[in-house]
């Protein structure tokens, strides 16, 4: 097997390698992850409180007829209405105990209006109704919602009561608040608190409190609570937080791929896979200081009030939702549902509180290392050393570009020149490896070998290996150079597709850099393609093309390495199939880094004096052949022939026992049988 061979066979597994982990991330089931427990509620689900509405609702009406329980038709009409308030009451108080009253209200709307959010809190349920973005706009071009209005949405408290009831759970979400403001407005430094109570009596409530702030994107949250002593049974009050992700990007699947939960535990980022399982659950006993239900470029994050400060025991939870049309992955306008439960760990003193606060905007670099503890991690940057490529070298350098460039494709182009200048070191060692081995394997010394074990390639491949270490040539030489570059083309791949820098940006034909360009809608589904043709993806393919074709030239092996010879077919299909669907700015990258890949090749083929290199190579043959001295290499082919010399010797050594023992046996036993009878004739002879 020749470099070329070895060469191909690590970028194909390279390639699949790749594929497996990072565009193919199903976990397995891990059969030691920790469970969420079943309580005396409920076990969490993804539409938890939604389910524990409808279940109160239809218990609203005991008997057909809407009265109390016990209560004819003909009795009611004898009752005054001053009675029927109190029976009616009683019967509240039977069902839902304290809280019956709270269950009555009017619904109502208030309306906060920042810099940068607009938020809409309803009365009932004391929760956001709906989240936009001031300054962002969906992709196409509605407001966009961090929470868009849904039945589904959801931020409420849940405990069971002391007393015997009907309905022993306390659902928040299902009770009336009042609320201190009906419309605020703030900007640039102002700042305003709005509180929602949901209130017993005078000395047993509820408060949600919201702080606003006039520029940034996060808001406060703290929840108050005061008598719950004699109301809350001895277990946890919990937060229960749900919300759906709606579709505010152009590309419904990628999108779909870019959205999960993220948190950070001990220091720790993670996440749900969010190419996992269709319903995935996650089971944290502590030490979750923020959690997020992230999309592919937005977040809405819960913190606690410093770093310093966790979370109960929670359980988080999201789910894929079904398409309305299930044949096609992009029908439908939710891309997740999501759902935390959350112990607040309040304890049970007669009042307390619990201070948070959300973050609802970009995940953009800056904007969320603002905030610190690791929150750039929401960022999708890979994995390893990948992850400190982007952070230390593309994202600064992306941002000095920033600075003084308005066009994102021109951007672009610069950082792929950029970044290939910083590795033409290890291009410029890969190439002159690889003229290395051309100018060798045309030399008469090759070329007699081929000639004499034109039928034995083995044979063949030894005696080249024997020519490549006098000439001081490593067969690895330009392999590991190459294998050098492949962390920032895959660290590439995670930066443009999440950087929210290029969304909505506008090049040549593309109207949106972080999603695909289409020059042709095709009206059907192509398997591995798509439904549409991505121009840049198509250039970048030919790209890969052209530039496999140069290499193969400048290594000599068109025709003769059966790896080597489909290769420029197999890899460009890989990525037409694979890119299509992905960001248009990452496949421009690609055709820019690889146009000025083959400028580079092109001009050091023509800087390389392949005469005096052959020279050079011979000159330091004959200095090692007079020395004595042998490369690293040499030591360890000679160490390893030795230890195969050693291996034959001792079997063979083995066998030759073995068969001189069968053969002694042999012979031994016919002596044995003869023996008495030689013995007898040689007494007889004496």
């Amino acid at each position: 097997m020749d470099r070329n061979t070895i060469i191909g066979l690590v970028l194909i597994a390279g390639i699949f390698l790749t594929w497996s982990i990072f565009f193919n991330r199903n976990e397995e089931p891990d059969p030691n992850k920790k469970k969420a427990p079943q309580t005396q509620v409920d076990s969490i689900g993804v539409d938890t409180v939604k389910v524990d509405s409808q279940a109160m609702a239809e218990y609203t009406a005991p008997t057909d007829n809407g009265l109390p329980n016990g209560m004819t038709d003909s009795l009611w009409q004898t009752l005054s209405d001053s009675e029927r308030t109190v029976l009616m009451a009683q019967e509240d108080d039977r069902k839902y105990g304290y809280f019956g009253e709270l269950r009555k209200g009017e619904n109502k709307i208030v309306r906060v209006e920042t810099d940068e959010l607009i938020a809409e809190i309803q009365t009932k349920g004391g929760y956001m109704r709906s989240l936009y973005l001031k300054n962002d706009s969906t992709y196409g071009g509605e407001p966009l919602p961090i929470i868009a209005p849904s039945d589904s949405n959801y931020l409420a408290l849940r405990f069971a009561q002391l007393q015997d009831v009907q309905f022993p759970l306390v659902n928040t979400a299902d009770l009336y608040f009042s609320a201190d403001a009906d419309e605020v407005n703030l900007s640039g430094g102002d700042e305003k608190s709005v509180t929602f109570r949901a209130q017993i009596d005078d000395q047993r409530f509820f408060e949600y409190v919201y702080t606003f702030r006039g520029a940034g994107y996060d808001y406060g949250f703290e929840i108050r609570h005061n008598g719950l002593t004699g109301i809350a049974r001895g277990q946890d009050i919990r937060l229960n937080w749900g919300t759906v992700i709606p579709k505010t990007e152009k590309a419904m699947a990628l999108m779909r791929e870019k959205t999960a939960i993220y948190y950070r535990k001990s220091g720790d980022v993670d996440n749900l896979q969010p190419r996992g399982e269709e319903v995935q659950e996650e089971f944290i006993t502590s030490g979750v200081d923020w959690f997020a239900f992230k999309s592919q470029f937005f977040s809405h994050t819960l913190m606690t009030a410093d770093e310093a400060t966790t979370m109960g025991d929670m359980n988080l939870a999201q789910a894929n939702p079904v398409p309305p049309d299930p044949e096609d992955v992009n029908s439908g306008e939710i891309v997740k549902i999501m759902v935390a439960d959350v112990a607040l760990n309040f304890g049970y003193e007669e009042s307390g509180s619990a201070k948070y606060t959300f973050f609802a905007g970009p995940c953009d670099y800056d904007v969320l290392n603002d905030y610190e503890r690791d929150m750039i991690y929401q960022i999708e940057l890979g994995y390893g050393p990948l992850k400190l490529v982007n952070r230390y070298l593309v994202i600064p350098m992306f941002n000095f570009l920033e600075g003084f460039i308005s066009s994102y494709g021109i951007i672009i182009l610069l950082l792929a020149f950029f970044i290939k200048m910083i590795l033409y070191p290890l291009t410029y060692r890969t190439y002159r490896s690889t003229a290395k081995m051309r100018i060798i394997n045309q030399t008469p010394e090759v070329k007699a070998l081929e000639e004499k074990y034109k039928d034995d390639s083995t044979k063949l491949q030894q005696e080249k290996m024997g020519i490549y270490r006098k000439m001081g040539v490593s067969m690895l030489g330009g392999c590991w150079p190459m294998l050098l570059q492949y962390p920032f083309l895959i660290a590439l791949f995670f930066f443009f597709p999440n950087s929210i820098e290029l969304r909505g940006e506008s090049f040549l034909w593309a109207d949106d850099l972080s999603t695909y360009d289409s020059i042709l809608e095709l009206g059907f589904e192509i398997p591995f393609y798509g439904d549409h043709v991505s121009l840049f993806t198509l250039l970048m393919t030919v790209s890969i093309f052209a530039f496999t074709l140069i290499n193969q030239r400048a290594q000599g092996t068109m025709t003769t390495n059966p790896v080597m010879k489909y290769f420029p077919y197999f890899m460009p299909v890989i990525f037409l199939g694979f890119l299509n669907n992905y960001s248009a700015g990452l496949s421009w990258y690609y055709l820019i880094s690889n146009l000025i890949s083959i400028s580079q090749t092109v001009l050091t083929k023509r800087f390389i004096d392949e005469d005096a290199l052959l020279t050079q190579m011979r000159e330091k043959s004959k200095k090692r052949a007079a020395s004595g001295k042998k490369s690293r290499m040499e030591r360890w082919m000679d160490q390893q022939q030795k230890k195969q010399k050693q291996v034959q010797a001792s079997r063979a050594g083995s066998n030759g026992s073995s068969n001189g023992s069968a053969r002694g046996g042999r012979r031994g036993g016919g002596g044995s049988s003869q023996s008495p009878r030689r013995s007898g004739g040689k007494k007889k002879r004496r």
